[in-house]
């Protein structure tokens, strides 16, 4: 969680520098994704939106080729299929039709591979999210859907977008599913631990709704102070995930200031990394 935060700040002050075009904020969101990715271990093969970097990173993608494609250098900055990570993609909710089907056609070649699909709240209200489940509960695929709500399209509140949670929704479909909040990692771990056992024993989808918050705008081009007031963005600030999970585990006596220092070094040299290569 620390060294995706670190990540993501460099890159924010290389887009505002120039040597990024955009660059989409995972801040607020790091224990959903950290918390998601170790549940399901590094087997099933994920289809991402455009903001799991923590993902990403987990999955074996450096930094240099996480930011190379927000800089406009190439497509995708790492091999899709040797990571079983594959391109972002900003083309709302066209990874769940993609997911779905890659999890079809390898069961049909009789490879069953487990597929993760992850989306965000403004996804789910394209047509594609619907056709996706539908066809993945009426196919059984064994495919989770991970969908991390931080309560905001863009500028549009949740609360605007739909009626119930997409957790409520996801069953009308006939597909199992769970909410849990994503500020523990912990929290977040079991859920979607219980969400794979599901998908690997049942060969039939899963659902987990993930509340979290969202710290930044939408993206490096959104002005979230235009539509949002001042104590909402502090409310997401105080919620802070990564500093929470820090201060409980240093709480416990499970990491010490010496153990904060390492990662501290390590994320320093891995932000010196992007600087010089692309400041």
């Amino acid at each position: 969680m620390l060294v995706a935060r670190g990540v993501d700040e460099e890159a924010r002050q290389l887009q505002k520098q120039g040597a990024l075009d955009l660059w989409l904020s995972c801040q607020g969101q790091e224990a959903a994704q950290v918390g998601s990715a170790l549940a399901v271990g590094a087997e099933p093969t994920v289809f991402p939106a455009y903001r799991e970097h923590a993902v990403a990173l987990l999955r074996g993608v450096a930094p240099e080729e996480l930011v190379a494609q927000w800089a406009g250098r190439t497509f995708c900055g790492w091999d899709p299929r040797r990571l079983r990570f594959f391109p972002y993609t900003l083309v709302l909710a066209a990874q769940t039709l993609h997911g779905v089907g890659y999890s079809i056609g390898q069961r049909l070649q009789g490879l069953e591979d487990f597929v993760v699909v992850y989306i965000g709240d403004g996804a789910t209200s394209e047509g594609d999210m619907s056709e996706a489940m539908n066809l993945a509960a009426v196919e059984s695929a064994s495919v989770l859907f991970v969908c991390q709500n931080n309560g905001w399209a863009i500028s549009k509140p949740a609360e605007e977008q739909m009626r119930t949670s997409l957790a409520e929704r996801a069953r009308g479909f006939g597909i199992e599913s769970a909410r849990v909040p994503g500020q523990d990692p912990e929290a977040v771990f079991a859920a979607c631990s219980k969400a794979a056992a599901h998908v690997r024993e049942q060969r039939a989808p899963y659902l987990v709704e993930i509340p979290v918050a969202r710290i930044h705008g939408h993206s490096t081009s959104d002005a979230q102070e235009v539509y949002r007031s001042r104590e909402d963005i502090a409310q997401a600030k105080a919620a802070d995930p990564v500093s929470a999970y820090a201060a409980r585990l240093s709480g416990l006596g499970l990491v010490d200031s010496a153990w904060f220092d390492a990662v501290d070094a390590e994320v320093r040299e891995l932000r010196e990394r992007l600087m010089k290569e692309y400041a």
